[in-house]
C-alpha cells in the first residue's frame, strides 16, 4: 500500500541511504500514477508514496527555521480551534495542511501533542541537529508501519517488502508466525513472517536517538467499568449524536466520497449518516448474484437515494487476484479474503475516498461476545473460550497433521502460549471487556480485517468513521449487557434511520430489531421453502447468506480448481520443510470430493506458498 519508508543511521553515507531509499519507495509504489516524495540527508532518508488525495502538497514540510521536518501518511480531523490557538501563540501557517499543523503542534507541546490528534495517520518528525527521529501512529494503527533494527540503523516501511530492499537483511522465517497463520488465519501481536521485522503497535511513539529504539504507548482500549446507572435512552441519544458527528468530521475537503455497502449494520449506518448536501453518494457492493448482501444493499441504497454499483464475485477472481493480493499484503491475508481487487480500480472512476464501516459491529455490538465468554467463571474458561473463537473449525488434530512431525514439534506449544501471553496483556476486570480489547488491538481487527484497507489503499484513500476518538471514548463507557448482541447498536439505528431499519440484516435475514411474530414468520417461511424444495427439487432459490462460495467454487470451477492443484501439488510446494505431503494431498482430495469443506485451509496453504515464491 502507499505509505512511508525510511532509514536513519549515523554511520551510513548519504549515497548509500539515497540508493536504498529509492529501492524502498519503488517496492511499495504499485501503480505508475502513485506519487513519490523523498528527503535525504547525511543520517536519514525518508520517503512517502501517496495517491495525491490527502495532503497532496510535496513533503517533507519544514518549520520556520528549518530545524524540524515532518513527513506523514493519512489525515487529521476537526482541528480548527487548536490551529487558531497556535496562531495566537505566534505560529505561522503558509501551506495550511495537516502535517504543517502537526509540526507546529509538536513545537508547542512536544510529544504530548499526540493527545490532541483525532485521525488516521502515521507520521515521522526528524530533527537534523540532534539526529532524533520520532515515529507516531494513531490510536488504532489504521495505517500499518513495519520496522527492523539493523546493525546501528533503523529501517521501516508501510509494507514489509520495503525493509527487504536492504540486501544485508537475512531472511529467516519466524516459525511462530507460521504457527499463528495456520491456526488462526492471521498473525498475532506485532510479528511478521520474518524474524526481526515487527509491526509498530497502535498508539505508539517510537523514538530513535543515538542508535536506540524506545517505544511508548500513549493510549489503550481500556473500558470504564465503573458504570453510572443511566437508562438505555441516554446511550441511544449519545450514540446518535456521536455517529453523526464522526461522519460529519470525515466529510472534510472536496473529495468524491463513496461507501462500500453490504447488508450489515456498519456500512448502512455510514451511508445513512452522510448529510444530504454531500449527495449524490456512490455505494458499491460485491458478491454472488442474489446473495443477501447484494439484495439488501441495493434496497438500502435505493431507499437513501444513493447511486449504487454491484460487482459480481466469481471463482475466476481468485485466480486473477491471488498473487497480487499476497504481494500487497506481504502474505499476511488469506488470499480468499482479498475479494475482487479490480473492484477498487473501477470504484476510482467515481470516488476518491471510501468510507469504511471497519469493525463497527465489533466496537459497538460485541460481535465476539459469545455466551461462553459472557458466562466464563475463571481465567481458564475465559482463555479457552477466546481460543475456540480464534481457531474456529480447525482443531489441533487437523493442524498437527498438516505439518511435518519434526517441524510441528518445534511450533506445537508456541501457538497457544503466544495467544495466551497476548491475551494476558489485556487486564480489564470483566472478561467481556478483556475479550473486546484483545480482538480490537493486536488480534483480529489489526492483523486481519485492516488488510482489506491495505488492498483498497492502492487505488483509493479510506476513512474509518467508527474510529473517531470521541465516539470510541464513549463506547468504552457502555455496559457489556448493552453492547452484547448489538443490542444498543440496533436500537440506536432504528431510532436514527427508521426508513431502513426494516431492511433485513445480512447476519440474520431479519429486520434490525425484529418482533417475535416476525421471527416466527421468518422461521415458518424458511421451513416452507425447504419443504417445497425437497418436493420440487429446488423451486425456491436457496437463501445465500455468504457473498462468496469458495467451498463449491474450488470443487466445481475448472480454472480455479486447476490453479489450486497445480500450485499445491507442485514439487516445490510439497518439498518445503514445513508440511506433511501426504496430509496436503488428503486435504485436497477430501475437499474436492465433497467430503469436507476446507476452502479456508486451502486458502492459507495457497497464500503461504505464493508468499514463499514472491
Amino acid at each position: 500500500m502507499p505509505g512511508l519508508v525510511g532509514i536513519v543511521s549515523s554511520k551510513s553515507k548519504n549515497t548509500v541511504i539515497e540508493e536504498l531509499l529509492s529501492m524502498m519507495c519503488q517496492s511499495i509504489k504499485h501503480e505508475t500514477w502513485h506519487k513519490t516524495d523523498t528527503y535525504v540527508s547525511k543520517a536519514v532518508g525518508l520517503g512517502r508514496i501517496h495517491l495525491g488525495i490527502f495532503n497532496p502538497e510535496p513533503q517533507p514540510i519544514f518549520n520556520e527555521d528549518k530545524t524540524l521536518c515532518i513527513i506523514m501518511d493519512g489525515e487529521i480531523y476537526d482541528y480548527q480551534n487548536a490551529k487558531q490557538e497556535l496562531v495566537s501563540r505566534g505560529h505561522k501557517f503558509s501551506i495550511n495542511n495537516d502535517p504543517e499543523f502537526i509540526l507546529h503542534l509538536y513545537e508547542e507541546y512536544g510529544k504530548d501533542f499526540v493527545h490532541k490528534l483525532n485521525g488516521s495517520f502515521t507520521l515521522i518528525i526528524w530533527c537534523e541537529k540532534s539526529r532524533n527521529l520520532l515515529i507516531i501512529n494513531d490510536r488504532y494503527g489504521l495505517r500499518p508501519l513495519y520496522y527492523a533494527e539493523r546493525n546501528g540503523y533503523l529501517i521501516f516501511g508501510s509494507e514489509v517488502k520495503a525493509i527487504l530492499q536492504d540486501q544485508t537483511f537475512e531472511r529467516k522465517v519466524d516459525d511462530r508466525a507460521v504457527a499463528d497463520f495456520f491456526s488462526f488465519g492471521y498473525i498475532l501481536g506485532s510479528k511478521t513472517f520474518f524474524q526481526g521485522i515487527e509491526l509498530l503497535p497502535p498508539a505508539s511513539i517510537m523514538t530513535y536517538d543515538t542508535d536506540k529504539v524506545l517505544i511508548e504507548h500513549y493510549w489503550s482500549f481500556n473500558f470504564n467499568e465503573e458504570h453510572k446507572d443511566y437508562p438505555e435512552e441516554y446511550y441511544i441519544e449519545k450514540l446518535s449524536k456521536l455517529i453523526l458527528q464522526a461522519i460529519k468530521r470525515q466529510m472534510k475537503g472536496k473529495h468524491r466520497i463513496g461507501v462500500p455497502l453490504s447488508g450489515g449494520l456498519d456500512s448502512r449506518t455510514t451511508v445513512a449518516s452522510i448529510p444530504k448536501e454531500h449527495y449524490p453518494v456512490h455505494t458499491f457492493t460485491f458478491g454472488k448474484l442474489n446473495c443477501r448482501d447484494a439484495k439488501f444493499a441495493k434496497k438500502i441504497a435505493n431507499k437513501l437515494g444513493a447511486v449504487h454499483h454491484f460487482f459480481e464475485l466469481k471463482p475466476s477472481d481468485l485466480v486473477s487476484d491471488a498473487e497480487k493480493a499476497v504481494y500487497i499484503t506481504d502474505g499476511m491475508l488469506n488470499c480468499i479474503h482479498a475479494f475482487r481487487i479490480q473492484t477498487y480500480t473501477e470504484m476510482r472512476e467515481f470516488i476518491d475516498v471510501g468510507l469504511s464501516g471497519l469493525a463497527g459491529d465489533l466496537i459497538i455490538g460485541g460481535s465476539y461476545l459469545t455466551n461462553e465468554i459472557l458466562t466464563a467463571k475463571d481465567d481458564n474458561e475465559f482463555t479457552h473460550a477466546v481460543y475456540n473463537i480464534m481457531t474456529g473449525e480447525f482443531n489441533e488434530e487437523l493442524i498437527s497433521g498438516l505439518f511435518e512431525k519434526t517441524y510441528y514439534k518445534s511450533i506445537r506449544y508456541t501457538v497457544f502460549e503466544s495467544f495466551k501471553q497476548l491475551l494476558q496483556n489485556y487486564n480489564n476486570k470483566l472478561y467481556a471487556n478483556r475479550s473486546d480489547h484483545f480482538f480490537l488491538h493486536l488480534s483480529r481487527v489489526t492483523r486481519f480485517t485492516m488488510n482489506g484497507l491495505v488492498i483498497m489503499h492502492n487505488q483509493l484513500e479510506y476513512r474509518c468513521p467508527f474510529y473517531d476518538n470521541d465516539f470510541i471514548d464513549f463506547i468504552l463507557t457502555i455496559p457489556v449487557n448493552l453492547r452484547a448482541n448489538s443490542r444498543i447498536y440496533r436500537k440506536t439505528l432504528k431510532r436514527m434511520f427508521p426508513d431502513i431499519s426494516h431492511i433485513p440484516w445480512q447476519k440474520t435475514g431479519l429486520p434490525i430489531t425484529p418482533t417475535n411474530w416476525q421471527i416466527r414468520i421468518h422461521e415458518r417461511l424458511k421451513d416452507f421453502k425447504e419443504t417445497i424444495n425437497r418436493i420440487t427439487g429446488g423451486r425456491f432459490p436457496k437463501d445465500t447468506k455468504h457473498f462468496a462460495d469458495y467451498d463449491n467454487w474450488m470443487r466445481n470451477d475448472k480454472k480455479l480448481r486447476d490453479y489450486i492443484l497445480n500450485i499445491l501439488l507442485d514439487k516445490r510446494t510439497l518439498e518445503r520443510h514445513y508440511f506433511n505431503q501426504k496430509q496436503i494431498k488428503e486435504i485436497l482430495d477430501s475437499h474436492m470430493n465433497g467430503e469436507k469443506n476446507y476452502s479456508e485451509l486451502i486458502g492459507r496453504l495457497l497464500t503461504f506458498e505464493l508468499w514463499h515464491r514472491i
